[in-house]
């Protein structure tokens, strides 16, 4: 039977001129902007090509001579005989020993600046830049569990305001501090201390004021809007240059936002739950005002006098309570860290490892999340959820062992550029259409007690897979067959686990912490072949 709630919504409206012009606003334009503030970071940090600087050259000697005299010969990490980017001789007319760089020149063809080039964080220092990536993945891990909790505690829009004034705040103090190590670490690790919960908070307060079938419709529109924004980012960074310009134009988008976060609304829903009867009348009256319709006075007087029923707080310790629900989670967890560590060495190198323009290549290699999402949901609606999910990081694990024979391959095709933009984007969609079906997982393996609990341990065990992910790329500077190789056995670990996981598809799912003990085990009774009870809500795979 319905709740008082459930009927004061219906009364104001649940897919109305108020929850449309809601999405518009926060699930597709903030989304999208709030996609460019928060992974501006990304290619802020890109490592440029570089070499020593080199004495002025005289007019009679060709830059090859001249570059020869100087800059010593070694094999580069796919074993190609190059120029160095970090040694030269100490007397080149003398003897051919050689020291690092005093002064760096920089490949100023695409970026103008970079952080690293801006501090010359390259060859021994590149580490500074892992260091940043995984401090701020940490940061985010932590800040997955604390503003999950938090929005829970003290409300949807405090904690949309806490998180966007973090991301502001943190970014300033990194614009202004690069120069400052720590402090410039201190700045990044705030900015990504709130992780999703700017643009989660906005969807959730859409959800809890929509009806069921409009659950879709959101998760779709934000996906639009974050797809959008990663694709407008890496353009905006091409027109500006300097990454000082870029970082404080994408930090200024979010600051309308701020300044009028406090006209958010506020749940009704969570204000019902919380007791707070009088704000989740007057939030309410707001959404019928804009929709032309009205509360009736019964309902009003029944939600004065009505308490929602409280839900007992379970900790994130149950969901390792029985040994079916254990496996479930543990694997669960695995395939969080297998797709974020893909994902985010995908997102890094379209940004630095490429032979054409590292702008048009992040964009149209962003432009592939869209169709991956439709074609995850397709999959896992025909092949079910565990043969959508194996396949996907099956060709994952092809994309990656094909990378890494191409840099050490002899065919010349295999050198063009469009042959390595094609495996990246092709490893893209496998990577979306995983992490659509990861989603899915949480939400139909979890009973509803335990669901926000496991997306919330996902998304800690993310993090954790994109900090990892950083220092792999360290690793690949050093040997490019490294990353190649290790995400290769990564994938194949993540198909192995995705089939040991049981089916979801057109099965009853789990009410309780028992019913979830009980999934999966072969000789079930209660869960089989037959219909959901619930649709899932379609969510961003792109989301941490």
């Amino acid at each position: 039977m319905d709740s008082v709630y459930e009927r004061a919504l219906n009364e104001v409206g649940q897919n109305g001129k108020f929850q449309i012009r809601f999405d518009i606003v926060y699930n597709l334009v903030f989304t999208a902007l709030w996609a460019t503030a928060y992974n501006s970071i990304l290619l802020a940090l890109v490592i440029i090509p570089h070499s020593c600087e080199l004495p002025n050259r005289p007019e009679n000697v060709s830059a090859l001579d001249w570059k020869s005299k100087y800059i010593p010969m070694v094999n580069d990490t796919t074993g190609k005989t190059v120029f160095s980017s970090c040694q030269i001789y100490v007397n080149p007319d003398e003897n051919n020993v050689t020291k690092s760089c005093d002064v760096y020149s920089y490949n100023r063809t695409w970026y103008e600046s970079t952080v690293s080039s801006e501090n010359n964080w390259v060859c021994d220092d590149q580490i500074y830049v892992a260091n940043v990536f995984a401090y701020s993945k940490i940061g985010e891990a932590v800040g997955s569990v604390l503003f999950g909790w938090f929005g829970d505690i003290y409300g949807r829009r405090l904690s949309y305001i806490v998180s966007l004034g973090l991301l502001v705040l943190g970014r300033v103090v990194s614009v202004f501090s690069s120069h400052l190590y720590i402090i410039f670490v201190i700045g990044c690790i705030i900015a990504s201390f709130p992780s999703w919960t700017v643009v989660q908070s906005a969807t959730v307060i859409s959800m809890e004021i929509s009806a069921p079938d409009r659950r879709s419709t959101i998760a779709t529109l934000r996906t639009i809007g974050y797809s959008a924004g990663m694709c407008l980012m890496p353009l905006l960074y091409w027109w500006l240059r300097d990454w000082k310009t870029f970082m404080i134009v994408t930090t200024a988008t979010q600051v309308p936002f701020l300044m009028l976060s406090w006209k958010i609304l506020e749940s009704p829903r969570w204000l019902w739950v919380e007791g707070k009867t009088e704000s989740c009348l007057k939030e309410l009256n707001k959404i019928a005002k804009v929709n032309h319709t009205k509360l009736e006075d019964e309902t009003k007087e029944e939600i004065f006098i009505s308490k929602a029923t409280s839900v007992q707080a379970i900790g994130p310790l149950s969901l390792f309570s029985g040994w079916r629900l254990a496996i479930n989670t543990i694997l669960q967890l695995y395939l969080w860290v297998s797709v974020s560590l893909s994902y985010i060495v995908l997102l890094l190198s379209s940004g630095e490892k490429t032979d054409a323009n590292p702008f048009l290549e992040f964009a149209w290699q962003s432009m592939v999340e869209l169709p991956a999402t439709f074609a995850g949901a397709w999959l896992a609606d025909n092949l079910g959820r565990r043969y959508a999910g194996a396949t996907a990081y099956s060709v994952s694990a092809l994309m990656w062992i094909l990378m890494s024979f191409r840099l050490y391959g002899t065919n010349t095709w295999l050198q063009e550029w469009w042959v390595g933009s094609t495996l990246i984007v092709v490893n893209r969609f496998a990577s979306t259409v995983s992490y659509y079906v990861i989603y899915l997982f949480n939400m139909e393996l979890y009973p509803t007690c335990l669901r926000q609990s496991g997306m919330s341990l996902g998304n800690v065990f993310s993090s954790g897979g994109s900090a990892m992910g950083a220092y792999l790329m360290h690793l690949g500077r050093l040997d490019a067959r490294i990353p190649g190789a290790v995400l290769f056995v990564v994938a194949l670990l993540g198909t192995g686990s995705t089939l040991l996981l049981p089916e979801t598809l057109n099965a009853t799912l789990p009410e309780t912490i028992q019913d979830a003990r009980e999934f999966g085990r072969r000789n079930r009774t209660k869960y089989g072949a037959i219909k959901l009870k619930t649709e899932p809500t379609r969510q961003n795979p792109s989301e941490k």
